[in-house]
């Protein structure tokens, strides 16, 4: 480490040492200050896309509760929250409810097609992870009660084994019981079972191994 005699010294190594590196540093402070300026403008267009698809939702969500609404009314105003603003929170819950409603009404095709596109746009690094996980469940679901089997295991994936929901082992587990691997059934309904807080879940845990055991 080079000694310096005096203050003067210091001052003018100091001095030199930045104009030495003057090209590093400014480059360095641009790519700082770039970083900081693009952050700052994320967060207000989020602020800002969040505030209108705020208005949008209400009045979509508005018009469901109304039966004197039009359908033309809801669906328009669903498409263009839908449009607009994709990634907002808003979007997404408005298609998760959508979704549901789909299902609850027997069109399972159509629900199918709303929970995939509700996986598709909460993935990823600014993505909703609750989203996301219920679209993936919901698409498993439905995926069984088509009897695709191999495309509900598919859909669950990606879940982290050691983290798991006890209905994603369920749900594995129908899968699996019916592709007829009934020893992989069972380890999944264990594990659901172990990780069960619902006692009407456990029972009924319970009953779909006692069917494939005796």
């Amino acid at each position: 480490m080079a000694e310096y005699g005096s203050d003067e010294e210091r001052f003018s190594a100091l001095i030199n040492f930045f104009k030495d590196n003057k090209n590093i540093i400014g480059i360095s402070f641009l790519v700082l200050a770039s970083i900081l300026i693009s952050s700052l403008g994320y967060k207000s267009y989020s602020s800002s896309q969040n505030l209108k698809a705020a208005v949008i939702y209400d009045t979509w969500f508005t018009g469901l509760s109304n039966a004197s609404e039009g359908t033309s009314d809801i669906n328009e105003n669903f498409n263009k929250l839908q449009e607009k603003h994709p990634n907002t929170g808003y979007a997404q819950l408005a298609r998760m409810i959508k979704g549901s409603s789909l299902a609850r009404e027997g069109d399972l095709d159509g629900a199918l097609v709303e929970f995939k596109k509700l996986q598709d746009v909460s993935s990823g690094f600014f993505g909703n992870d609750m989203l996301n996980s219920i679209a993936k469940i919901n698409i498993a679901r439905i995926e069984l009660s088509k009897q695709n089997y191999s495309s509900a295991l598919a859909a669950l994936e990606s879940f982290n084994s050691k983290s798991e929901h006890s209905l994603v082992y369920e749900v594995k587990g129908d899968a699996l019981a019916g592709l007829n691997k009934n020893d992989l059934a069972i380890d999944q309904y264990s594990l659901a079972l172990e990780n069960s807080q619902n006692e009407s879940q456990k029972s009924l845990i319970k009953m779909k191994i006692n069917k494939i055991t005796n």
